[in-house]
């Protein structure tokens, strides 16, 4: 476990106290520490409301020109072409907006693109096929805003073309009939950190909101609130602010996942082992996100698309359960390539201001993963790449010191052939022969923005407290701050110089462990996940700090105080 520089939050003061007489101090800290300093920003956050919050589809200045084409496609009989992503939001996109369209009468063809053969984003193949079928409208999900020269060709061909998107643009936006993005410049839409699914169910809203709609309003109240189950794995598995509107989204999304209608979803819920009452954001971003991503990493997200689409459940169980198994074995080939790149860089130093990993023989599908996963062991931004036919492809994440990946990939566009995504994340490719000339302009951008930062790892702790201070009461005001996510994240609280009284390794094969820690005469069990090597370090009857989540845990109808480790330190005290 790499040593972290915990953060205290200031403890809120009495005048402050004072200005919210109605909110638990326990509460208040946490909001306070999240921002939320006035009531209407408090009240809108502990209280998302539908009608409140969920703003008109028609605010996007495009909206009523795409939903208008759209319809006349419906009317004329026209093919409508839906193209997608092969990540989780992609494919959710997609299933929103041609499940839609299915139930309005369009005819519709669907293309998602292959991660490894074709790469992220529209191409010149996929449209001139799409044309082929018949497709006269072309509909971008998740994608489309960074592919000018593309929409370009399908105008060309006599495809009219309406982009859905969040991406970063770049410089030249596509001559598409309609662009529907929130974070565009001269956008009116209020709200700009939607999802590629969150922009796809706003194009939704905008047909069944439609005065044209030929389906009841009960029938348009119904699709529209089934889809948000997909909404909220979108947002979340896509780590865009779960806050304002995204954080309405997701939490009345939760509800409906809880709920689901779709087999596919339900079958893939019960392979991966979990508890359809307890479904939540870690669920989705750590266990159905990575199921349905791992179909468009090892393979073909058509797999994932036709689980999420199926009406059969014999079919939606066997899908699930090859989801499921390609998951496990992209679980076991990201633990290699993880360890083969942590051997590739070795020992960092301060002087050092990103990582990057490089073998032809990686699987394109995974180097992202991979990428995540060095930033959490050295919090430096890091490229991992791999050797794609006669190019080198690549993904990127950031992760540390307001570093803005895009940019940077911008910067060095003169050395790359493709490259898209967000601050965050994202992806390239470039010639063998520009390898070198790409990483030296890339550091250099990174030195120059990262220098004299200090980049040791950070965690934030927003209040300490004594093992006996922590009970039901603390783990009812955190609850109140759900769905956690990017812009919310968990609650993390420290306690300091408590004994490790007693360890149990659990799980199949003893990679976490149950401890008791004790302070005085309190006691409290905790859960640390995957720590069977970092644990080896500590020994009963050691004196720790440790950072830890409060949180519950519902196992045969019995409900008890679950509290992970976060961090944990050998005690000075």
């Amino acid at each position: 476990m790499k040593d972290k520089l915990w953060q205290l939050a200031e403890p809120i003061s009495a005048d402050i106290l004072g200005q919210f007489p109605e909110l638990d101090p326990v509460l208040l800290q946490l909001l306070w520490n999240r921002g939320l300093k006035d009531q209407a920003a408090i009240d809108e956050f502990l209280n998302p409301d539908w009608l409140a919050d969920v703003h008109d589809p028609f605010l996007f200045k495009d909206m009523k020109r795409a939903v208008e084409r759209i319809y006349e496609a419906i009317g004329g009989n026209q093919t409508i072409g839906v193209f997608g992503d092969y990540d989780a939001d992609g494919v959710t996109a997609a299933v929103i907006i041609t499940s839609t369209l299915k139930k309005l009468g369009a005819k519709v063809e669907v293309y998602l693109p292959h991660r490894e053969r074709e790469g992220y984003g529209l191409n010149e193949e996929a449209i001139r096929y799409l044309k082929d079928r018949g497709v006269s409208l072309l509909i971008t999900c998740d994608c489309g805003v960074a592919n000018p020269s593309q929409v370009s060709l399908a105008n060309s061909l006599g495809l009219t073309v309406i982009v859905t998107d969040h991406h970063q643009a770049q410089a030249e936006l596509p001559a598409a009939f309609a662009i529907l993005h929130p974070g565009l410049a001269g956008e009116s839409y209020p709200f700009k950190f939607l999802s590629g699914g969150g922009v796809a169910f706003k194009l939704v809203q905008g047909l069944l909101r439609y005065e044209g709609c030929h389906l009841s309003q009960t029938e348009r109240e119904i699709q529209e609130k089934w889809l948000l189950d997909l909404v909220a794995i979108s947002t979340v598995a896509d780590m865009v602010k779960l806050t304002g509107e995204n954080r309405t989204l997701v939490k009345y999304g939760l509800t409906v996942l809880r709920k689901t209608r779709r087999l596919g979803l339900k079958k893939l819920i019960e392979v991966a082992g979990l508890n359809f009452d307890d479904l939540d954001t870690y669920d989705i971003g750590f266990q159905i996100a990575p199921r349905i991503n791992a179909a468009g990493r090892m393979d073909h997200a058509n797999a994932a698309y036709a689980l999420l689409m199926s009406e059969n459940s014999t079919e939606a169980e066997e899908l699930a359960r090859s989801i499921n198994l390609t998951n496990s074995q992209r679980q076991a080939i990201t633990d290699v390539m993880f360890k083969e790149a942590c051997e590739q860089i070795g020992k960092i130093n301060i002087k050092t201001f990103f990582i990057q990993a490089y073998k032809p023989e990686w699987s394109l599908g995974l180097v992202g993963l991979v990428a995540g996963k060095l930033v959490q062991q050295y919090n430096r931004p890091a490229l991992v790449m791999c050797q794609v036919g006669d190019k080198i492809a690549g993904s990127g994440r950031a992760g540390v010191g307001g570093f803005d990946l895009a940019n940077a990939l911008t910067a060095c566009s003169e050395y790359l052939v493709s490259f898209g995504g967000h601050k965050e994340a994202a992806g390239f490719s470039l010639s063998i022969n520009q390898l070198e000339n790409f990483l030296s302009k890339f550091a250099k951008l990174a030195k120059a923005h990262l220098s004299g930062q200090d980049l040791t790892a950070k965690l934030a702790v927003d209040a300490v407290f004594t093992l006996d201070k922590i009970d039901w009461h603390i783990a009812e005001q955190v609850e109140l701050l759900e769905p956690f996510g990017q812009g919310n994240p968990g609650a993390r609280f420290a306690s300091y110089g408590v004994l490790i009284a007693n360890t149990q390794p659990v799980g199949s094969a003893g990679q976490h462990l149950r401890l008791e820690l004790s302070f005085e005469s309190s006691h409290q069990r905790f859960i640390w996940f995957n720590s069977a090597e970092s644990s080896k370090q500590f020994s009963i009857g050691d004196k720790v700090d440790v950072v830890y989540e409060v949180g519950v845990n519902e196992w045969n109808n019995t409900r008890q105080l679950e509290l992970k480790v976060v961090d944990i330190k050998k005690s000075d005290s």
